[in-house]
């Protein structure tokens, strides 16, 4: 057990974008041993150092550039195919 920092909440944000492009492909990926309140059931991502990850493969054959925005009270992740 340990305090959480929203670690997760990145995780999930980046995880449910993944799942938005077809070209990339979720290696690992862990769910929460308990509900989350800001995801519904199975869309959640769970990281934890040294034991849970998150982890895709980009199959697309072109470069993609991740962005992170954050604000005050949450983030935006966008995943940008270069060339």
């Amino acid at each position: 057990m340990g305090l959480g920092g929203g670690n997760c909440q990145i995780s999930t944000t980046l995880y449910n974008a993944v799942l938005s492009v077809p070209t990339l492909s979720v290696t690992e990926r862990h769910p929460h041993s308990n509900k989350v309140p800001y995801i519904q059931s199975g869309k959640d991502a769970a990281v934890a150092y040294g034991s849970y990850d998150f982890k895709f493969v980009n199959n697309s054959g072109k470069t993609i550039k991740i962005t992170a925005i954050p604000t005050e009270t949450d983030i935006t992740i966008k995943l940008l195919q270069l060339s």
